[in-house]
């Protein structure tokens, strides 16, 4: 492949970057999120759920992590950027101590969960249980 076209290659694949890097500067902490995805009031886990993590920065939207669920119904040890613990513990920073993500969850056969807002604070993980429901027979998705 000649020079020029993996110079614009990389350029398309990574607008994010810069941005990324902004994000990751402005929130310095790390918080931990596991996602457990079930039906029948969490009775049964469901496996291969399609689970997309998403963040609004400056505007616009981002897609940061995507995985699915394992046959336990569960996607762990999502490591996401924090706002720093220390600044829940300031008056002055306490109200904007958290940081918002939004989960979306797809899979076959079952309503879509979208944007699910979950907070993520420093060193603490925060689980978050998703129940499906069944799309009626017949039903269109």
């Amino acid at each position: 492949m000649p020079a020029e076209n993996t110079n614009q290659i990389q350029s398309e694949e990574t607008p994010f970057k810069p941005e990324y890097q902004e994000y990751i500067d402005e929130n310095k902490g790390r918080g931990a999120l596991k996602i457990q995805a079930s039906v029948a009031r969490d009775a049964f886990p469901i496996k291969d759920v399609f689970v997309d993590i998403s963040m609004i920065y400056k505007g616009k939207r981002y897609s940061i992590y995507t995985d699915t669920t394992d046959s336990s119904g569960i996607v762990d040890k999502i490591v996401l950027p924090a706002k720093p613990g220390s600044e829940s513990q300031n008056p002055q920073t306490a109200e904007n101590s958290d940081t918002v993500y939004l989960v979306s969850a797809y899979h076959p056969g079952f309503e879509t969960v979208t944007d699910c807002p979950v907070l993520i604070y420093d060193k603490v993980e925060t689980i978050l249980p998703i129940a499906l429901n069944p799309l009626e027979i017949g039903a269109e998705r």
